[in-house]
């Protein structure tokens, strides 16, 4: 509430000055702040100055001067005279008497028009169309208007959000919870698709604002964009999960066809992006292929992309269709098509999809499929999820030998998940003949998996030893020396803990002799008590 309101001098010289100093469309932006109650507080002075505080992405401080309209400012980062200028002197003008009347006035004046009620009563045709035209800025579209006039609107009213977001997303923020507001009232099928387009538009204004970041800080900005932005992509994969296809009138039909639209646009880019538009595509395209006729029209409209462009994202895109439609063969054939890089991660998920399924002839297939591209380029970095999937698909069928063949192929890569899973699956054995192929030193080996082994299966363990205190030994150093006799005790007590004391006593003998020209390793024997 104003302490001093308004006066008729210092309204009539600041609402001349907006109009002089002003775009027009930022007084629309203006109006429209006032029209959400954004403008938190107003006072005039006696000086002719108007003070004002304004929620935008930030709490703003507005100063205008009438006398002296050069110093106005506002804490804003515009550089020139702004929206929040404007929604304060509207604010001010709806605290006067009959204030809501003269705030419109002032704000048609300033536009050159006339307000609606009286440009009805004096029958302007001309003043009536171009108030039509104009309100399209600041009056916004209702449950009823198509998605096409949404988001014509929250382009024209907030399509310059993403010049606040050089350092951050916090300009956003508010702008997607005020979007979002605007349909709190709505029919929830209505709603969600709102929604969704009031997320994917805050997401197209992050991809613009990374634009402008210089390459030398780009990757930092790109990480602090998406996880802030996270919890807005999170948001928009639950609201697609939410979707029921098969009610969807025919207006709401619309909708989806155009959130369907703008997120294949952003898809099908081959620049540099922030989020993951292809997944989100995906995510929409599995709920809504619960319409067979939507399924079939998008499938049609998609293999009629592949005849016209080489486009990675095409590719992978039909391959899913055909995947959500059960024709494994020709989504796989399709992939096959994509680069499997970009593709990877989309194929797992169709594997491990089968296995949850138990279409086990399928999983076989689908495993072969991605085998064939996995060992070719086999690395640390490109086995670890093809070899998680094996890992799972053999404590689901250990009948069937091919999970551990792959696992066992991709050696040395897999080393590290095959002999967790051996462990796992209590296969000691196997977990033992694995580190006597790797050549593995028993001090890298983990203390808790020792216990594990040497309780249950501790006959697995004397090669393991006796590789081991030979690669000790063969160091030929006396830190080396002093590891072989700390395994040499252990290795005594599984002997004794197994009843072999004469085979110990044999194994002893014959170790002592092969190296009794290693005096150091002697010496080492003796202080350790292995020998006396």
């Amino acid at each position: 509430m104003s302490l001093m309101h308004l006066s008729e001098k210092l309204h009539a010289a600041l609402e001349q000055e907006l109009r002089d100093h002003i775009d027009p469309s930022v007084l629309k932006r203006g109006w429209q702040y006032y029209v959400d109650g954004r403008v938190q507080n107003t006072r005039a002075s006696e000086y002719d100055t108007l003070y004002g505080i304004v929620q935008g992405s930030d709490l703003y401080s507005v100063v205008m001067d009438a006398s002296h309209f050069a110093y106005s400012s506002c804490t804003c980062p515009e550089e020139h005279y702004c929206k929040h200028m404007a929604a304060v002197l509207f604010q001010a003008c709806s605290e006067l008497p009959d204030g809501p009347k003269v705030a419109e006035k002032t704000y048609f004046r300033m536009l050159g028009l006339t307000p609606a009620s009286e440009a009805t009563r004096s029958g302007g045709q001309e003043q009536v169309l171009a108030l039509a035209a104009s309100s399209v800025a600041f009056s916004h579209p209702t449950e009823r208007s198509s998605g096409e006039q949404w988001l014509a609107w929250m382009e024209e009213s907030q399509g310059d959000t993403w010049r606040k977001c050089r350092h951050s997303l916090h300009a956003l923020q508010p702008v997607l919870q005020s979007l979002k507001g605007l349909s709190k009232d709505w029919e929830k099928p209505r709603q969600r698709l709102h929604w969704a387009m009031a997320v994917l538009f805050a997401l197209g204004q992050a991809e613009k604002a990374i634009t402008t970041v210089d390459s030398f800080s780009r990757y930092y900005h790109e990480m602090s964009f998406i996880r802030m932005a996270e919890p807005w992509v999170e948001h928009l994969y639950t609201l697609i999960a939410e979707l029921e296809p098969t009610e969807m009138d025919d207006a709401e039909a619309q909708w989806a066809d155009l959130l369907v639209s703008i997120v294949k646009e952003r898809a099908s880019s081959v620049e540099r992006q922030l989020f993951e538009w292809e997944y989100i595509y995906l995510a929409l395209s599995e709920k809504l292929s619960g319409n067979r006729e939507w399924f079939e029209r998008e499938l049609a409209s998609m293999l009629a992309a592949e005849r016209e462009e080489d486009n990675p994202f095409v590719q992978i895109a039909i391959a899913m269709m055909y995947f959500f439609d059960k024709q494994d063969d020709k989504s796989m054939e399709h992939f096959a098509k994509a680069s499997f890089e970009k593709a990877q991660r989309v194929i797992y998920p169709c594997a491990a999809q089968r296995m949850e399924e138990g279409k086990w002839e399928l999983v076989q297939r689908w495993m072969s499929f991605l085998y064939e591209r996995v060992y070719p380029n086999r690395s640390g970095r490109t086995v670890g999820v093809f070899v998680t999937l094996c890992r799972r698909a053999d404590q689901d069928r250990p009948d069937i030998p091919q999970w551990s063949a792959y696992m066992t192929e991709l050696l040395p890569y897999s080393y590290q998940e095959l002999s967790e899973h051996w462990l796992n699956q209590q296969r000691y054995e196997e977990w033992a003949d694995l580190m006597l192929l790797i050549g593995a030193r028993l001090e890298d080996v983990g203390v808790q998996a020792l216990r594990e082994v040497a309780k249950s299966a501790p006959q697995v363990l004397l090669p393991l030893y006796h590789q081991s205190i030979d690669a000790s030994i063969q160091t030929r150093n006396r830190q080396g020396y002093k590891m072989a006799v700390k395994q040499l005790k252990k290795l005594e007590r599984l002997y004794k803990s197994e009843q072999h004391d004469a085979l110990w006593d044999s194994y002893i003998k014959g170790l002592t002799s092969k190296y009794q020209r290693l005096r150091a390793f002697q010496e080492e024997l003796w202080k350790g008590k292995i020998v006396t």
